[in-house]
């Protein structure tokens, strides 16, 4: 299917949506993206046993976004109309329903961020993989904190410790990802994330890897300096973290890196021996550089 005919399509179903009619509307969206031939890897990102009772066809995301953004043009100037729309799409039409939700969420959020983005917690609160909760941090949550950063920031807080991991991903992925167009927040973000380390749960850990990487697109020298501040950690999972941050990194940043050698060093003769392994490979790309 042409994109030019995936937007008319949702146009056409969108001019039609009334809020009591939003099973009609929400099969009709299904009926449209089953139609754009899937590919595999969308749908085996959700795991065999949950894709039993979650629907994921592996609808590519361009086009699930693609979708999100025609309703969003819509949904922008009746927020309340198209909550119940977004809600559904999220509970009961699977991987695709909750991408396409997203992405119009994230336009929803611009126009009424008081009102959507308790929404979005508590969707973000039923995530089952990654994807469908960076889907929703990054289309749904980002786009008013990357607008009003000085408002909207501190909001955050609280979800990098909620007791919901994927709460605590969501949180963590968009403080991680502001750096990259507002550098002057790299610091406020690290200190923000730091509170993340020692999380124990592997989705969280790899997202705080993610976020302290992204702050040496804004900042390079502000992640060594928080790097350095960590020298106390022993914790198998800070640990984890502070070495995939190495491990991770692009490629032309690793040389501003070589000079936490020692630092790396120290922690390869201090920690127990089930984080000998993740600092000892940080130390040999640290050395290669």
């Amino acid at each position: 299917m042409l994109v030019s005919e995936l937007r008319e399509e949702t146009r056409r179903i969108v001019a039609a949506y009334q809020p009591q009619s939003s099973d009609e509307t929400a099969n009709a969206l299904r009926e449209l993206w089953s139609r754009v031939p899937p590919t595999e890897g969308g749908a085996f990102l959700v795991k065999a046993e949950i894709r039993e009772e979650f629907e994921a066809l592996g609808v590519p995301v361009a086009a699930l976004k693609e979708m999100g953004r025609q309703i969003g043009k819509v949904a922008r100037k009746r927020v309340d109309d198209f909550l119940p729309l977004a809600r559904l799409l999220w509970d009961s039409y699977g991987r695709e329903g909750r991408l396409v939700a997203s992405t119009f969420l994230g336009s929803m959020e611009l126009m009424a961020p008081e009102v959507v983005i308790p929404v979005i917690r508590e969707l973000a609160q039923t995530c089952v993989t990654w994807e469908d909760c960076d889907q929703l941090a990054m289309s749904a949550l980002e786009p008013i904190v990357r607008k009003d950063p000085e408002n909207y920031l501190a909001t955050l807080d609280p979800w990098v410790s909620d007791a919901n991991k994927w709460v605590r991903r969501a949180g963590v992925t968009v403080i991680g990802r502001l750096p990259m167009k507002q550098p002057t927040y790299t610091e406020t973000c690290l200190r923000m994330v730091e509170q993340a380390l020692g999380d124990s749960d592997p989705d969280v850990r790899r997202a705080l890897s993610f976020s302290i990487r992204m702050g040496a697109r804004g900042d390079l020298e502000a992640v060594k300096t928080f790097i350095r501040a960590q020298v106390h950690r022993t914790d198998p999972s800070s640990i984890w973290v502070l070495c995939d941050v190495i491990r991770s990194m692009t490629k032309k940043f690793l040389p501003r890196f070589r000079d936490l050698l020692p630092l790396y060093e120290n922690w390869l003769a201090t920690v127990d021996s089930k984080s000998q392994r993740s600092v000892a490979s940080a130390i040999k790309i640290l050395r290669s550089t």
